[in-house]
């Protein structure tokens, strides 16, 4: 049992009822016109963006991010302690943005498959060639990998529509690179972190480019997680969400790789991985902050 998109609105429905000093908006639509979701917590100056799900296999950072935030709003409700920080003065420095599902459709379909009914059912069976989508499908409802649509180095990687690493027919064509690209530029955030899965990796470069002080932020958050810094190479190398941050902005962006296996990370994993990827955000706001 994945943790697909209705799970994930039932969670966020629960989690906006109980933390109401959480806000929640619509930055886009995927695809199959399901909203893409973002939580913001926070009136601090520094701004920093979470999203995962990129990759519809790649739930599991869904489900972490949203414990994340609800384990967070408690803490600043009661006024408490989080992972050794104090939450409410965390809530004073920073204003946390998350994208909890960048990819929804895509996520639904590797979780549930695509009935013979939907619309969209006989139209990837056309266009990739496989009639069975659920354990294998990463990309979007066209058959585009969003990590691979930015405008960072985009190039083609396949070159037809695929359950991975079609780059699409051109960069940002695909609606919801469009809904986290304009997102990014209207908000202009001091950090992004990307999650995504699997094998303990940080990447923090991007063709040679590196942002100030990004490696110090890399390895305190190698520090407090235990993944390592590495560099991507191969089509892990461009295309990618925090690639295009860096080049467009100049700033510090992160791809996270959590846990170890393959995908789709069982959903057991979430206690084993819950702990080290919250210390790694919070090491990283940390170090933002001594920076500053």
């Amino acid at each position: 049992m994945g943790y697909d998109y209705k799970q994930l609105r039932e969670d966020m429905d629960r989690f906006l009822g109980r933390f109401p000093f959480a806000q929640n908006s619509i930055i886009g639509y995927s695809v199959m016109k399901n909203p893409i979701h973002c939580i913001k917590i926070g009136d601090g100056d520094t701004k920093i963006f979470i999203n995962c799900a990129h990759h519809g296999l790649e739930y599991l950072t869904s489900a972490f991010i949203m414990r994340f935030l609800r384990e967070y709003a408690a803490a600043i409700k009661c006024g408490g302690d989080f992972f050794g920080y104090n939450a409410a003065d965390l809530r004073r420095q920073i204003t946390l943005y998350v994208v909890p599902m960048v990819n929804p459709d895509g996520v639904d379909i590797a979780v549930n498959g695509l009935d013979i009914t939907n619309p969209y059912h006989q139209r990837l069976i056309s266009l990739v060639g496989i009639h069975s989508f659920n354990r294998v499908w990463q990309a979007n409802a066209r058959g585009v990998d969003i990590n691979h649509n930015y405008n960072a180095g985009w190039r083609v990687v396949k070159t037809k529509p695929s359950p991975t690493q079609y780059s699409g027919p051109y960069s940002e064509s695909e609606p919801e690179t469009k809904a986290i690209v304009d997102f990014i530029r209207k908000e202009k955030f001091d950090l992004l972190i990307a999650f995504h899965s699997q094998g303990g990796e940080i990447y923090y470069d991007f063709d040679g480019m590196v942002a100030e002080n990004s490696r110090v932020l890399a390895e305190k958050m190698a520090q407090a997680s235990g993944y390592a810094v590495c560099t991507p190479v191969g089509s892990a190398a461009f295309g990618g969400c925090k690639d295009w941050f860096i080049k467009e902005f100049g700033k510090a962006g992160f791809t996270v790789e959590i846990g170890h296996g393959k995908n789709p990370l069982p959903m057991e994993q979430l206690d084993e991985i819950y702990e080290e990827n919250a210390r790694l955000i919070l090491s990283s706001v940390e170090e933002l902050h001594e920076q500053a």
